[in-house]
C-alpha cells in the first residue's frame, strides 16, 4: 500500500512536563500496545500489560483497551474507559505511561525562528576562541604574579600561583556546560570557556586601569568605587553571556536575571568588612610601581615620604610611652 494511504498518525510517548520520549507511526491496524515484544509500540512499564490496548477504527480510530489490569485512561482522568476516542493532540494513560495520539492530517504550528542563528554569543563556541581566552587568562595571571611579586620570581612559584586560577575557570566552564546540557541538550564548552576567559582578562585590565587612576588622582576611594561598579557590570554581562548560550528565548528576557545578579554583586561590594582595616601592624603599600607620568597630582618625594614616616612613628612612639608612664 502507498505510504500516504497507510501512515494513519503517530502515537507518542511523552513525560509528564509533556516533553516527546518516543514517536511511533501508525501505518497498519490494530496498532497493538503492551509490554510484549510483539507489539507495534513495546513499552517497558511494568503496570502495563502484556497485550494492553490496541487502536482501532477506519474513518474513526479510537483505543480499545483488552482487558488490562490497570485499565486505560483519556488524559488525567481517574476513571478507566475500555474505549476512547482519538483526535489530534488526544492524550492518553496506560499503567505509568502517559501518550498522545496525533493524527495524520494534524496541522503543524508555524515554525520559530531561531533568536540565536545570529547571535555572535554563538560566535564564541569555537575552539580557537576557547584557546585564545585560555591563553590570555593564563597570560594575565601569570603578568600579574610577576609585577606583583616583592621576592625573587621563580617559575615553580608562578606556575603553583596560576595553576588554580586556571582550574576554577575550566570548572566554571564546565558546571555551565552541564547546565546547558540540561537545558538545551547541547554542551557549548568551548563557548562557555570563552566566556570565562574573556571574563577574566576583562577583569584584570579593569584593575590595573583602577590602580593608574587611583594613582594619577591620589585617591584609594576612587580606585574602590570604580571597581565595585566596573566588576558588578563586567559580573551583569558574563551571566548575560552564558544565559544566551542556553536560552533559545529572546536576549531582553535575559538582561533581568543578569541585571539582577550585577546588582547584587554590587550590593555585597559595598557591605561594611567583618574585620578592622583602621589600625595595622605595619603600613599597607602598593607594591607595583607606576612610571611618574601617570600621575595628575603632585606627590611627595622619597625624602619627605620616609621624613614624614619617621616623625609618625617616633610620635607613635612617644604616644605609648606617656599611656605606660
Amino acid at each position: 500500500m502507498d505510504e500516504a494511504v497507510s501512515f494513519r498518525g503517530a502515537v507518542e510517548v511523552v513525560d509528564r512536563s509533556g516533553h516527546v520520549q518516543a514517536r511511533i507511526r501508525v501505518e497498519q491496524l490494530p496498532f497493538r500496545i503492551g509490554r510484549a515484544l510483539d507489539n507495534d509500540l513495546v513499552l517497558d512499564d511494568p503496570y502495563v500489560c502484556a497485550h494492553h490496548a490496541e487502536i482501532r477504527g477506519d474513518e474513526c480510530m479510537e483505543l480499545v483497551d483488552c482487558g488490562s489490569l490497570n485499565g486505560s485512561f483519556r488524559g488525567s482522568e481517574r476513571e478507566r474507559q475500555p474505549r476512547i476516542a482519538l483526535g489530534g493532540g488526544s492524550e492518553l494513560r496506560v499503567g505509568h505511561t502517559l501518550l498522545r495520539f496525533r493524527a495524520a492530517d494534524e496541522s503543524l504550528p508555524a515554525t520559530l525562528a531561531d533568536p540565536m542563528a545570529g547571535s555572535r554569543w554563538l560566535g564564541l563556541d569555537r575552539m580557537r576562541w576557547a584557546f585564545l581566552a585560555l591563553a590570555g587568562s593564563a597570560a594575565v595571571v601569570v603578568a600579574e604574579q610577576i609585577v606583583g611579586s616583592t621576592q625573587v620570581v621563580r617559575p615553580g612559584v608562578i606556575i603553583n600561583a596560576a595553576a588554580p586560577a586556571l582550574i576554577v575557570l575550566a570548572l566554571w566552564a564546565l558546571s555551565w556546560s552541564l547546565v546547558n546540557r540540561v537545558v538545551a541538550h547541547r554542551f557549548h564548552y568551548a563557548g562557555h570557556l570563552a566566556i570565562g576567559g574573556f571574563g577574566v582578562i576583562a577583569v584584570s585590565l579593569m584593575e590595573t586601569a583602577g590602580s593608574y587612576l587611583a594613582f594619577a588622582v591620589s585617591g584609594d576611594e576612587l580606585q574602590s568605587i570604580f571597581a565595585s561598579l566596573g566588576n558588578a557590570a563586567l559580573i551583569g554581562v558574563l551571566i548575560f553571556g552564558h544565559l544566551r548560550l542556553i536560552s533559545r528565548g529572546s536576549a531582553r528576557r535575559l538582561l533581568l536575571p543578569a541585571g539582577l545578579v550585577g546588582i547584587a554583586f554590587l550590593a555585597l561590594s559595598v557591605l561594611p568588612k567583618a574585620s578592622d582595616d583602621q589600625f595595622r601592624s605595619e603600613p599597607e603599600m602598593s607594591a607595583t610601581l607606576k612610571p611618574p607620568f601617570a600621575a595628575l597630582r603632585a606627590g611627595r618625594d622619597s625624602q619627605t615620604y620616609y621624613s614624614d614616616a619617621t616623625r609618625a612613628l617616633d610620635a607613635a612612639d612617644a604616644a605609648v610611652k606617656d599611656a605606660a608612664d
